[in-house]
């Protein structure tokens, strides 16, 4: 991409890159995520549907990307869709009083989108665990809001907990959660969007035994007190398909799945199929997943 229609803040390869985009009447930002070969996409303007999904193809070549994905309200979904995006599910409550609808393309090894949309991720079920409602011993939950040691903590255990930004500007949550057992170190964070009222939530160190989802337990239900209290009415969770004891956790606080997401993250050198973990914390109906997901 030529200087006079990109704008980056350096010039040097990142994991995770924000890059802006304007000519003509098209202008939109988009996340580039080498570590997971993805782009995510914010969309400023209706219309030239073609042209923009002809322009992440290119990116998706040159990049050796797995898949493109955007965010958007359900009229422009059938637009994107027109084009050959799949739409793998939704994000309720998502723009504070609509839902968002996560429209997806997928590509080959080669860089050629896969023909006939997104393949159906198959996940297997998982049952809920009855919650811990004690504090487990030892287990002192700190919150911690300085952007440095946030920033300090994404790098530590970004890898290993596959996370992805969802958000422009910062790649990191913005709030977190601490605490020690013994040698065992955990956290848990979240990317708050105060303008729409929703927050993203991540595991920063997944469990690995039946102790460690108890202490993890704790803290995500201080995570989610704080986010109560900073008004927002809804958080969801991006968690790798087959990691059953994180999807067992979200689904014992009452979290559900309302998107299944195709070779979303990569782990090691592999694709890996993501669900999205959603849970209202305001008292607002959520749509029939029926209608999300079909």
């Amino acid at each position: 991409m030529s200087s006079d229609t990109a704008e980056t803040a350096s010039d040097e390869p990142k994991a995770v890159e924000e890059i802006y985009y304007r000519k003509g009447d098209i202008d939109f930002c988009f996340l580039l995520n080498r570590r997971h070969h993805n782009l995510r996409v914010f969309d400023y303007r209706v219309g030239n549907y073609q042209q923009k999904r002809d322009f992440f193809d290119r990116i998706a070549r040159s990049e050796g990307l797995r898949k493109v994905f955007t965010v958007v309200e359900k009229q422009d979904s059938k637009s994107w869709r027109s084009v050959g995006f799949s739409r793998e599910g939704a994000i309720p409550g998502y723009f504070r009083t609509a839902d968002a609808y996560v429209m997806s393309r997928v590509y080959t090894d080669d860089g050629e989108p896969i023909q006939g949309g997104a393949p159906k991720l198959n996940a297997p079920s998982v049952s809920s665990r009855e919650q811990n409602k004690s504090k487990p011993r030892g287990v002192n939950p700190e919150m911690v809001t300085d952007p440095a040691r946030l920033e300090a903590m994404a790098v530590e255990f970004g890898e290993e907990c596959l996370y992805a930004p969802f958000r422009r500007g910062m790649f990191f949550p913005d709030v977190a959660f601490f605490a020690r057992q013994g040698k065992r170190t955990y956290w848990v964070g979240a990317e708050t969007d105060s303008s729409f009222g929703h927050a993203k939530v991540d595991m920063m160190t997944p469990p690995q035994d039946d102790k460690d989802m108890v202490a993890l337990e704790h803290l995500l239900q201080a995570l989610l007190e704080e986010l109560a209290k900073r008004e927002t009415a809804s958080v969801f969770s991006l968690v790798a398909a087959d990691w059953t004891m994180s999807a067992s956790m979200y689904s014992s606080l009452g979290f559900k799945v309302t998107a299944r997401l195709t070779d979303h993250i990569t782990r090691d050198d592999d694709f890996v199929g993501a669900q999205l973990w959603h849970r209202r914390l305001a008292a607002v109906p959520t749509p029939r997943l029926s209608s999300i997901l079909g």
